[in-house]
């Protein structure tokens, strides 16, 4: 008869503060927690892996199905919390992918190649695309391009439209569109809507539509942006609203509260993941807020580099302009803040090897993928109550009350503008400043003289 191993028999290789704990008296396990642990351990101890920061490897080797290894997190995370598990991550995500739905919705997902979208589109149009491709045109523009003319390629499939590019087939898909509901559920701004119609407008230039047709485009594509124009004291209401909660200050409390959050949680719990990159994110954004789309994109080594001090730098080239622009070294408290989310909860001593094994991978997910363009203004939105592109304008705003005459010149700095027509907005109101402020220094002058003529 074989004799049954004991719970301190599984657990020989593990540090003496697990065996005490699981083998303390009124301790009851679960079945089977002893032996995974063991085998845990026993696994790290042949690799030489430090205890409190294991590998990948060694959580994949010591389970070999997906309830044993859930087993195991939960038991090291009540009886061995000095076990960093950030590493259980990539694999709980293998087990997580290996179940059917998920792998269902994986190849739903599968984006359909440029080829695929345009095939579905009216004729003319399919023709127009093949000189637009062909012409000098930057690929993130006509990646750009493509999405906005799909969605009006659909509409006009829908009959809501004619395929011929004229002001009927602006003012159709227009009107559509003003009633169409994104994802969210909220409404399709006009400056978007007039930025589909650009996109038709660019189609039908580079491919030789008529003239007198896409001039009729621009005219509803101009009463689009005359509309978005009037409609920047909604940005400006957001922006007043958040001055009262405390502007950056209130968003510091945020990284704080987010901070927090992933303090209380497991290392290998998703949860923990999100609010990292909630609080790193929003952290940056204080020190340098850049374009969603470009922050989406920024990549560890590449555009934010560490020295082994511990310095943080962010330079990047701009998908919009093409330009590069740069923070230079970050703030202290950002740059612990970005240790503590490329970590995940290991051991501060293994944070530049780390940011090493990091090198080419995405800032935010801290791997090859990357979030949507979008996520990160909503990720935004949903901490403050404003997307991201509030807080460029909110840093501009600071920056014109620290000083006024050299604001200008900050604001184009500081955002990356590489065109006046960019900063014009800004550059207005900080000339306004200006005037107000030699305005108020004249009549304090003047008030000055009168009252030593009087004396």
């Amino acid at each position: 008869m074989t004799r049954r191993k004991s719970v301190a028999g599984y657990l020989q290789s593990a540090p003496a503060a697990v065996r005490l704990g699981m083998t303390a008296e009124g301790v009851t396990l679960a079945p089977g927690a002893a032996a995974v642990t063991g085998r845990f351990f026993q696994v790290v101890a042949a690799a030489r892996e430090p205890a409190s920061a294991p590998s990948a490897k060694s959580f994949q080797l010591a389970a070999h199905s997906e309830p044993t290894f859930r087993l195991l997190l939960r038991t090291l995370a009540e009886f061995a919390p000095m076990v960093s598990t950030a590493a259980a991550l990539p694999v709980k995500r293998e087990w997580v992918a290996r179940r059917p739905k998920a792998a269902q919705r994986s190849a739903a997902r599968v984006t359909p190649i440029a080829e695929d979208v345009v095939s579905g589109w009216p004729v003319s149009w399919q023709v127009y695309y093949r000189r637009l491709a062909a012409a000098k045109i930057a690929p993130s523009s006509l990646t750009r391009y493509r999405a906005s003319i799909d969605r009006c390629a659909k509409l006009v499939q829908a009959g809501v439209a004619e395929e011929r590019l004229g002001f009927l087939t602006a003012c159709n898909l227009a009107d559509h569109l003003k009633n169409d509901r994104k994802h969210g559920g909220g409404e399709i701004r006009p400056i978007t809507i007039a930025n589909y119609l650009e996109a038709l407008i660019v189609l039908g230039t580079r491919g030789g539509a008529d003239a007198d047709g896409l001039a009729g485009m621009r005219l509803m594509c101009d009463d689009l942006r005359g509309q978005a124009s009037r409609g920047e004291k909604l940005k400006i209401a957001r922006i007043s609203q958040l001055m009262e909660r405390g502007g950056f200050a209130y968003l510091a409390k945020k990284v704080s509260e987010a901070l927090e959050r992933a303090d209380a949680l497991p290392d290998h719990s998703f949860e923990k993941v999100s609010a990292l990159q909630s609080a790193v994110l929003a952290a940056v954004s204080m020190n340098k807020p850049g374009r969603t789309g470009d922050v989406s994109r920024w990549e560890i080594g590449k555009d934010l580099i560490r020295d082994p001090e511990g310095y943080w730098q962010l330079a990047w080239r701009q998908g919009k302009t093409h330009h590069v622009t740069e923070a230079g070294q970050l703030w202290e408290e950002v740059a612990d803040i970005l240790d503590r989310h490329i970590l995940g909860g290991r051991p501060d001593r293994f944070v530049h090897m780390r940011y090493n094994q990091l090198c080419g991978a995405n800032w935010l997910t801290l791997d090859a993928t990357s979030r949507s363009s979008k996520w990160p203004s909503e990720q935004i939105l949903k901490m403050i109550g404003v997307p991201l592109h509030d807080l460029r304008t909110l840093s501009a705003d600071y920056l014109r009350r620290h000083d006024p005459y050299t604001a200008a010149q900050a604001i184009t700095a500081h955002l990356g503008h590489r065109s006046g027509e960019s900063a014009k907005d800004y550059k207005a109101v900080a000339d306004g400043d200006v005037a107000t402020t030699d305005w108020l220094r004249m009549r304090e002058q003047i008030g000055r003289q009168t009252t030593t003529k009087s004396g």
